[in-house]
């Protein structure tokens, strides 16, 4: 049964305003988080309902299999008109295999969850899609995992962004590591409509490992985009040993964790980084891992968002962070499946990047020329990536599966 959270709680779970006015979104969490979760959403409740939105929260009873589930998010669409989800816990994925930019690959993609007229084929009948009818995407969602505790101190941090303000410097930082150094970033990659101040490091000497920790555990930075190699669980930036030989520097998502790094947005193009399926991934270690992570972007496959001006400046726009992603998806992402079909979200997608250039949307700035720079540079990962199979995700997982 499905209840709306409303000032009062209602039944077992239900929030909003009941205004005609509003605007609706859902939460979907699974059901051993609820009560664990229940002051938490409460108060996000609330703050919504400031924000003009109708909470609604459905616990995730299992079994329950990621058809099942986008049928409750449509259904909802057509009852509650609702824009977009949060997905709390662990909760089903649909998997996707295609010849990607490296060969044959299978991943999680969330942007199933997200159509609802594209028709998905599974044309061997072994369990993963791998054929779709063009996209255009009806609502977003966002994934959020991690013990009750990260996961309370999640929903705190959030509401202190949105009542107090920023958690970390409210700045920008980019970090180029050497593949990529030579592509044009004076623009900064439109960051600049959302901050006055951003550093840049993309020199090949300047690009080590040293210098994005010094930055990190520092005075930080409260939106990063950041552009090395990765797999699930590390980052590999490329940098020179004491002989002058090329070697990696890794870091582990367990060490952003105990480096507790300062940023509360991370624009990931990080292949394979937030694959939320891996257990410890880099995503998550950002999101719920550190006491100022917020929400980030990456993809779950080889491959990133490309044109991510686009991104930043629908957030420079006002769009909220799921919004931003919908519009260039249906601009952008929709055209390539080898590099976007594994992009997917982490963290609350109702939250805003203020900055510190307000009002939002004060000036376009003209990056159209350069938005086609090297960006779509085929990867080659440089780190040691071997992401669990779909055959893995089913036998550990046997509760999303039809018998």
């Amino acid at each position: 049964m499905r209840y709306l959270f409303g000032l009062v709680l209602v039944g077992t779970l239900i929030f909003g305003c009941g205004d005609s006015d509003s605007q609706s979104f859902l939460i979907v969490v699974e059901s051993s988080l609820h009560d664990p979760l229940e002051a938490s959403l409460e108060q996000y409740a609330e703050t919504m309902q400031a924000e003009g939105f109708e909470i609604h929260v459905e616990p995730w009873v299992l079994p329950g299999t990621v058809d099942e589930l986008k049928a409750l998010l449509f259904d909802y669409i057509d009852f509650h008109d609702i824009e977009g989800a949060l997905l709390i816990g662990d909760l089903p994925a649909a998997w996707y295999e295609q010849v990607g930019l490296r060969g044959y690959e299978e991943f999680p993609t969330d942007i199933y969850l997200h159509d609802r007229d594209a028709r998905w084929v599974d044309q061997d009948y072994d369990g993963r899609f791998d054929y779709h009818t063009p996209l255009e995407l009806d609502i977003y969602t966002a994934r959020l995992n991690g013990t009750p505790a990260q996961l309370q101190d999640y929903f705190e941090r959030a509401h202190h962004y949105r009542h107090v303000g920023a958690l970390v410097d409210v700045s920008a930082f980019i970090f180029i590591d050497d593949d990529w150094s030579g592509n044009n970033y004076s623009d900064a990659l439109s960051l600049r409509e959302l901050y006055s101040s951003i550093e840049i490091i993309q020199d090949k000497a300047d690009s080590t490992l040293d210098n994005y920790l010094a930055k990190l555990t520092g005075d930080g930075a409260e939106f990063v985009y950041q552009k090395m190699h990765a797999s699930p669980w590390l980052l590999s930036i490329a940098e020179l040993d004491e002989h002058g030989e090329p070697t990696n520097s890794l870091l582990t998502s367990q060490a952003v964790v105990d480096y507790n790094l300062k940023t509360s947005f991370v624009n990931m193009t990080n292949c394979f980084a937030a694959n939320f399926t891996e257990e410890s991934n880099l995503a998550e270690a950002y999101t719920v891992g550190t006491d100022y992570g917020l929400a980030i972007i990456g993809s779950t496959k080889l491959g990133h968002q490309t044109n991510p001006r686009l991104f930043h400046e629908n957030l420079a726009d006002g769009m909220r962070w799921g919004e931003a992603y919908q519009a260039w998806f249906n601009e952008v992402g929709k055209y390539s499946d080898t590099w976007h079909l594994g992009v997917v979200l982490m963290g609350d997608p109702l939250l805003r990047v203020t900055g510190d250039l307000f009002p939002w949307g004060t000036t376009k700035a003209e990056t159209t020329a350069i938005r086609e720079d090297l960006e779509r540079t085929t990867p080659d990962c440089g780190a040691d990536v071997e992401p669990g199979t779909f055959e893995e995700y089913r036998q550990g997982h046997p509760e999303f599966f039809e018998d």
